[in-house]
């Protein structure tokens, strides 16, 4: 039996690729058990859709599994297509984000996919493997849907991976890992190699726009730090990078394995600098502190939103304005990078609740980041969206068509957008402002957006937000003026 692991060609820009560490993780097991397996990310290759036809041919593969997110789920479902038409013989299965929480609608609008893997895929993928290749029942296999001639069946979950230090690292060997151009800046030493993995998985908070709770468990569960250090000093003999994201939902869960990790870096002068990502209750300055000299040196924190009330009746993020003001006042202190993270568009926002983050926006500074509120299948905001008809009862996940009027392909892929009491045009007011705070170069952008261009209200809704930018940056360079004078 031989597996391909496809991460397909994607439909939008984004920042530079990172290798897909769900499939380098189903890899690792596959490969533990003696299964022939490769990985191709076609993204990263820059395949065409006639290029991946020719890689099917040459791999002639019996099983391909496919990753999707909501953001690029409809090329994902292309790549299927095209493995069905060059091997027709072959099993299509896609697992992920997306597949997981809507199986029933993959199986029933996309015939060529003809199994979701649901949830965590290692094992899962393992027994599915060993089950077609001995012509086994599927109804046995736990964690996966599929078609039992018209009927779909959904056989039930398999129990999340109580001990993560038993899966092996992922398969990174099974890549060109160095024709990842991935780079953070450092300070010190500018823009330097770097890629992500994974110490831990799942999370006891249930923010109302987030699936990782229901996808990967309201428990936390973790990997030693032993183990977490093993992987670390992998990446940097191996592959020669020193600079790691830690790439957890929440890296600071622990505080005393937080400083485990420290401590082991530091014993063993490994030298190392990395970025993690926290919650502003997850932390104190003594933490902080320790990690700076363990060589962290930036972290991303989820404010959502400036607006108290957005914070505590919508977001479910269970923080406040005064932990995100004392938490940026510490970094400050030590000189970790602020990378905070906002979202608008909220339900029942309004445009003085989006006019409050923008200021917090601008008295905390660092690297920001914002979005508009994504609906992702299987989240509370997607019930929401659904009660007040932002997305159509008759909405399906696996029609293109239906995401006309929800999607801004050109930053979001195919992920719909939530848009309530908010206008379009003060929702292009909200993202000029950030773009000048950011200084976002508009000959970068343009090409980024051209591509992403789908239909004529995406031109009117960039249009509206090109506008909005150009006045932006216009009362800039005239107050500039002024003051010169």
């Amino acid at each position: 039996m031989k597996v391909m692991l496809l991460f397909p060609p994607k439909g939008f820009t984004s920042k530079d690729p990172l290798p897909p560490l769900g499939l380098l993780y189903i890899a690792s097991i596959l490969e533990k058990e003696g299964i022939l397996v490769e990985v191709v990310d076609a993204s990263l290759e820059r395949y065409r859709w006639r290029d991946l036809k020719v890689r099917y041919l040459e791999s002639n593969p019996d099983i391909v599994g496919i990753t999707t997110l909501t953001e690029f789920c409809f090329e994902s479902f292309k790549a299927g297509q095209l493995a069905k038409e060059v091997l027709p013989d072959c099993t299509v299965v896609v697992g992920g984000p997306h597949s997981s929480f809507c199986p029933e609608d993959v199986l029933t609008h996309i015939p060529y996919v003809d199994i979701v893997l649901r949830g965590e895929g290692e094992y899962a993928f393992l027994e599915l493997c060993k089950a077609l290749g001995s012509s086994k029942n599927l109804r046995k296999i736990l964690g996966i849907s599929y078609r039992d001639n018209d009927r779909i069946i959904h056989n039930p979950p398999l129990p999340l991976i109580d001990d993560l230090d038993r899966l092996p690292f992922p398969a990174r060997h099974l890549l060109p890992m160095e024709k990842y151009n991935f780079r953070l800046f450092v300070p010190g030493k500018g823009l330097v190699p770097a890629t992500h993995m994974m110490t831990s998985r799942g999370c006891p908070f249930r923010c109302s726009f987030c699936i990782t709770s229901k996808l990967l468990g309201k428990v936390w569960r973790s990997r030693s730090p032993g183990n977490v250090i093993r992987e670390v000093e992998d990446i940097v003999e191996n592959f020669e990078i020193n600079t790691i994201w830690f790439y957890d939902d929440v890296f600071t869960m622990s505080r005393q394995r937080t400083i485990e990790i420290c401590d082991l870096i530091l014993e063993r002068k490994l030298n190392i600098n990395f970025t993690c990502s926290i919650r502003v209750d997850t932390v104190d300055k003594e933490l902080l502190t320790k990690m700076k000299e363990a060589g962290c040196f930036k972290v991303f924190f989820g404010v959502e939103s400036g607006s108290q009330r957005i914070l505590d009746r919508v977001c479910g993020k269970k923080i406040t304005i005064e932990q995100v003001r004392r938490l940026s006042g510490w970094l400050d202190e030590l000189g970790i990078i602020k990378n905070p993270g906002y979202i608008i568009s909220f339900p029942g926002e309004t445009y003085q609740d989006a006019s409050k983050t923008m200021e917090l926006i601008k008295e905390i500074g660092g690297e920001v980041s914002l979005s508009l509120l994504k609906i992702y299948p299987g989240t509370k905001i997607e019930d929401i969206a659904k009660q007040k008809g932002i997305l159509p009862k008759n909405f399906s996940w696996s029609k293109r068509q239906a995401r006309l009027g929800l999607s801004l392909p050109a930053a979001h892929g195919s992920a719909p957008i939530f848009v309530d009491r908010l206008s379009w045009d003060e929702i292009s007011q909200i993202i000029a402002e950030w773009a000048q705070i950011r200084e976002v170069s508009v000959f970068r952008w343009i090409p980024m957006v051209v591509k992403g261009l789908r239909s004529w209200l995406d031109v009117v809704r960039i249009a509206s937000i090109g506008r909005r930018y150009l006045v932006q940056k216009a009362k800039r360079l005239f107050k500039g003026t002024q003051l010169i004078k």
